[in-house]
């Protein structure tokens, strides 16, 4: 169980039903009984404030999906597994297992993901994912890297990637700090 008590349903919500009514009716059109499944329980706890929720899906999907730099599935895979590994989210790590497979990276590179350097699995385009997004996180961020971002990405796709990796580094600590897989 989490630290806080998700809401998975609107009927979970203990304050005003009219809040949960709006995020589920908005996440889940048409849906006779919405509720956030195992793998949205970081979704669930920010539910507490049901328009924390609603903006945090609304930016999550369009990073995800909607981002030009996101259109190549596999980059936006390993940014967000390089995030998760570097701030050990193993929730988050577990609930993507099935994207990451279905954005194309494999369970071999999952597996040499922390050994990438040595590893022969990645093409130069997933190394420099890697390494930008690992050097993002470290915080300082050399202008020579940066300029390599620009060249292979174009400075939209720079920022893009540069948000992406902010963004999901906020869901690593946030659910970090939550813990929706603590029993």
């Amino acid at each position: 169980m989490a630290r806080v008590q998700p809401v998975h349903t609107a009927s979970d919500y203990r304050d005003d039903p009219a809040d949960a009514a709006a995020l589920f009716g908005t996440l889940f059109p048409g849906v006779a009984a919405p509720a956030f499944d195992a793998n949205h329980d970081g979704m669930a706890i920010a539910a507490l404030n049901p328009k924390l929720a609603l903006t945090l899906a609304q930016t999550s999907r369009f990073l995800a999906l909607d981002l030009e730099w996101c259109k190549r599935a596999d980059l936006r895979e390993l940014a967000i597994m390089t995030v998760n590994r570097h701030y050990g989210s193993t929730y988050s790590i577990r609930s993507r297992e099935a994207i990451a497979l279905a954005g194309g990276i494999s369970a071999d590179q999952a597996a040499a993901l922390d050994d990438w350097r040595n590893s022969n699995l990645f093409d130069a385009e997933q190394r420099l994912v890697i390494d930008y997004a690992q050097t993002v996180l470290s915080g300082t961020v050399p202008a020579a890297l940066f300029e390599q971002v620009k060249t292979a990405f174009g400075e939209k796709g720079a920022v893009e990637f540069t948000s992406v990796v902010g963004f999901w580094a906020f869901w690593a600590m946030f659910l970090n700090a939550t813990r929706p897989d603590e029993g």
